[in-house]
């Protein structure tokens, strides 16, 4: 790059080259913290998708209540006891989700501790538009 001088004697490729530097170092932190995320519009798309396994966090009931087809249970409290059951997952892109994606966020923290590769579903059940079944 050439370097231009201001009136002032400044170079101003410096001023660009630290605000370029400084705006890659902002972009790397946002899009790190937002990693561990996935809307629920593009969980939706990969249901289906062998190579990722859905896991329901609320409470038995709410997973009665209302739940995404095919997937399993285990409340956000239970999940560090229970952790051994999801091992034959352990391949695969867990996409975590509950009513809002508060506990489905401290699931995924436990998870990603624990080796597996899980995924927050933002906004969880309060978004989800596709398909759902009420167990009996």
């Amino acid at each position: 790059m050439k370097r231009v001088l201001k009136r002032d004697g400044t170079v101003f490729f410096d001023f660009v080259l630290r605000i370029t530097i400084y705006s890659y170092i902002g972009l790397f932190i946002f899009c790190c913290d937002k990693s561990g995320n996935i809307e629920s519009n593009d969980a939706i798309m990969l249901l289906n998708n062998s190579d990722y396994y859905f896991l329901d966090v609320r409470t038995i009931q709410e997973h009665k209540n209302k739940s995404i087809p095919g997937t399993n249970c285990i409340p956000v409290q239970e999940l560090e006891q229970r952790i051994e059951e999801l091992d034959k997952y352990r391949k695969k892109k867990i996409i975590v989700y509950c009513k809002s994606g508060n506990r489905s966020g401290m699931a995924v923290k436990i998870l990603n501790k624990s080796g597996f590769n899980a995924l927050n579903m933002s906004n969880g059940m309060n978004e989800w538009k596709g398909e759902t079944i009420k167990k009996e």
